[in-house]
């Protein structure tokens, strides 16, 4: 499989690391690796992956905060914010365990759960040197920082170092977790088609409950700051990319038994909504818009807990075309499938409230509530 090109920044601490990314480049596939007093911090959030390195000694220093608050400020989904402590080789594994408690410690204001990696860029870096012919093995042998750990815990440096010593180089690394994960993101990325400098819903539900419609409606409702789509890759990490899922049901979709426990237990742990769409149908069901919504409702406790919206995507389009003068209040008051009701489904004059009909079609719609998704 041919390897990706990524639109990825990496951030050093020192000129080491910078020297040992540029020879993993062909591994990591990055677009930029840059000093951290060299990088500007304004445009972090233009990449699709950010990666910090840093030194066990410098944990929160006040460039590696600033940062991860700048890339925060911009864009929602810290997901592709990685964060590796380099020179893992330098330390115990007691001691790197101290310091990514740490570093978490110091970023728990910021981040809930931090994706930490423990590695050693200038290993990795030496290994690929030794497997390209540009270092020898007894160029290895002559460098002191290069200490190999035995199955039985003997510890090998200098002469005592062999060939299959030099292979063990980027195992001690750790830098294969990395090089999986730079590829498996922007696989995802190219996917899924996310939008990292934006706030990414997914729209699911089955095709006639108009995921489409609510789909192309909650990006108009949620302007630019928001990507929302209804195209379903296939991925079983979809919460690894979108903030958050929405489902899109209606009351056939809701009686589909076998249909509801897939779409609830699949996507268990992502943060997601319900709305119940074609509101508007109520009348078909003989039953008042209350009573419709009441049986949604006892339906949908046997599967979530999440909030409901109940909402009429048809209303909301008659809305818009009004609100933008497509069609007309005539047309609205002599359309027999737009029915108005007062809170206690009484009905509500079309003629009497010809001033109010816009406000009154947004309401009925229950996009007035959907407004307030991002809050």
């Amino acid at each position: 499989m041919a390897v990706l090109q990524t639109n990825s920044i990496w951030i050093t601490e020192s000129r080491r690391q910078l020297e040992s990314l540029d020879k993993l480049q062909p591994m990591l596939r990055f677009k930029k690796a840059v000093l951290n007093e060299e990088c500007d911090i304004t445009e972090l959030p233009s990449y699709d992956m950010v990666y910090f390195f840093i030194n066990p000694a410098q944990i929160g220093n006040a460039f590696f905060i600033k940062a991860v608050k700048k890339v925060l400020e911009v864009r929602k989904n810290s997901k592709t914010l990685f964060i590796a402590v380099d020179n893992s080789h330098l330390l115990s594994d007691e001691d790197l365990y101290k310091v990514e408690l740490e570093l978490k410690r110091s970023l728990s204001y910021l981040l809930s759960n931090p994706v930490i990696f423990t590695v050693s860029s200038y290993y990795a870096a030496l290994h690929r040197q030794y497997v390209d012919g540009k270092l020898t093995l007894e160029e290895l042998r002559q460098n002191r920082e290069i200490v190999v750990k035995e199955k039985d815990g003997a510890l090998v440096t200098g002469k005592q170092l062999q060939a299959h010593h030099a292979e063990l180089l980027l195992e001690l690394s750790r830098m294969e977790k990395l090089y999986r994960l730079v590829q498996e993101v922007a696989k995802g990325l190219k996917e899924t088609g996310i939008d990292v400098s934006r706030s990414n819903w997914l729209v699911t539900g089955p095709p006639s409950t108009g995921k489409s419609q609510i789909a192309r409606l909650l990006q108009t409702l949620q302007g630019e700051a928001f990507h929302v789509t209804d195209a379903a890759p296939e991925r079983k990490d979809l919460g690894s990319y979108y903030d958050k899922l929405i489902i899109v049901l209606d009351m056939e979709a809701m009686r589909d038994e076998a249909y509801m426990e897939y779409i609830f237990s699949k996507h268990a742990t992502m943060d997601k909504i319900v709305i119940a769409n074609k509101i508007d149908e109520f009348m078909f069901y003989q039953s008042s818009r209350k009573q419709f919504e009441l049986e949604a409702l006892d339906i949908l406790k046997g599967y979530t807990s999440e909030r409901v919206y109940f909402v009429s995507a048809y209303y909301y389009e008659q809305f818009l075309q009004l609100d933008r003068g497509e069609t007309t209040r005539e047309a609205i008051i002599q359309n027999p499938d737009i029915v108005l009701a007062d809170a206690i489904g009484l009905p509500i004059s079309k003629e009497r409230n010809k001033a109010k009909l816009a406000e009154l079609l947004f309401n009925h719609s229950g996009f007035n509530q959907l407004s307030q998704l991002q809050e």
